[in-house]
């Protein structure tokens, strides 16, 4: 991984789109939510468990806190010999494969590298069968790959 971009007149494709997808909650969820903290808090007072009231209580405002703020915009840029992602240039080479998750209302790339870490970014106003077509040139495509557990569940619950 290399910071030295290719010149910019190489550029195949460049797109901006947000970091994660910023789910709508309903009121609905906003009432489960307050109430499995509730649930937590007086489970964990009547336990006298103070750490776990205290982490409740912790969690709860560092949740708050984060969703609070603006999402951060990812700019990824390909070129014929590798990829950048906000500015971290990596070659095609250290790159394992590609695939495309399909969610509800929007599409997510995801680029697996060879040290085990995945770089994800939504496809944005990118049509995903243009990438489709472009990325197998450079990269396998993975079509066994599929969301990890963990990430199901937070798209799921809108966490």
């Amino acid at each position: 991984m290399t910071n030295i971009l290719p010149p910019e007149e190489d550029r195949i494709l460049t797109w901006s789109a947000p970091e994660h997808m910023h789910h709508m909650r309903t009121r609905i969820w906003y009432f489960i939510a307050c109430a499995l903290v509730a649930f937590c808090i007086v489970y964990s007072v009547m336990t006298e468990a103070w750490s776990f009231t205290g982490l409740i209580v912790v969690l709860t405002i560092l949740y708050w806190k984060i969703h609070r703020q603006e999402l951060d915009h990812c700019e990824i840029q390909l070129w014929r010999n590798g990829f950048a992602m906000n500015g971290v240039f990596s070659e095609w080479g250290e790159c394992e494969g590609y695939w495309i998750l399909k969610c509800h209302d929007y599409y997510e790339l995801h680029i697996e590298k060879r040290n085990g870490d995945c770089v994800k970014i939504q496809t944005g106003d990118v049509d995903p069968y243009q990438l489709h077509d472009l990325l197998p040139h450079f990269l396998p495509q993975l079509a066994d790959r599929r969301e990890k557990v963990l990430d199901t569940i937070i798209r799921i619950c809108k966490l």
